[in-house]
């Protein structure tokens, strides 16, 4: 027989019956750390990115002759075309991700836009595992380009942009390995298979090799 490994299988059959109300299932999630908890750590590859991408933006505008080398970075000019098409970009990330936020408090049992108590597998989370880190990902980035014309664009960017696409996916792994994994075990394995941690564009691939 396979080992049921799921810590939320039990609560989940629960929840359907009527015997926990998702506040109740909250609670219990919270106290064996199964619930989803930010702190500062989570937040230090985009305070990092801010910091690379508009320092030399302040160093030119204070005027600061101790930040001159800042202000004097080389700067990458985009055309025209490439800065509206990240501004459409922007826009589509904040469209997908109240996409997934609904599918999150909809379809996750508890009503939450954080915690589940169902394995989303269905919707955005057929491409990745992670659609709320890819979207945010991509319009940081798409930010820095956009704005190009008033906050130079310089290799401090292109490092923060590296920074911060580094953070979001380790904290992705150490959100599988002490969260996911312990609450659906076997069935996140699967979905592990199926279903890229950040690849989206293998992630559309595979939606349509499988034909969905």
């Amino acid at each position: 027989m396979e080992k049921r490994e799921s810590k939320v299988e039990d609560l989940a059959e629960k929840l359907e019956r009527g015997e926990l109300t998702p506040k109740e299932i909250l609670k219990i999630l919270d106290e064996q750390a199964l619930k989803h908890r930010e702190n500062w750590k989570d937040f230090i590859g985009t305070i990092v990115w801010g910091i690379l991408c508009f320092f030399p933006a302040v160093a030119k505008f204070s005027n600061l002759e101790i930040l001159n080398f800042f202000a004097q970075l080389p700067a990458i000019k985009f055309p025209m075309a490439v800065i509206y098409s990240t501004v459409i970009v922007i826009v589509l990330v904040v469209c997908i991700e109240v996409y997934v936020v609904y599918w999150r408090k909809k379809k996750g049992g508890l009503g939450s836009e954080d915690d589940t108590i169902i394995l989303l597998k269905e919707g955005p989370f057929r491409i990745v595992r992670h659609p709320s880190v890819v979207d945010w990902t991509i319009g940081f980035i798409a930010i820095t380009i956009s704005l190009s014309n008033y906050v130079p664009f310089t290799i401090l960017s292109v490092i923060g942009n590296i920074i911060l696409i580094t953070t979001n996916y380790w904290e992705t792994l150490i959100e599988e390995r002490e969260l996911n994994l312990k609450k659906w075990g076997n069935e996140y394995r699967q979905y592990m298979k199926e279903v890229p941690r950040f690849n989206f564009i293998k992630g559309l691939w595979n939606l349509r090799k499988r034909g969905n």
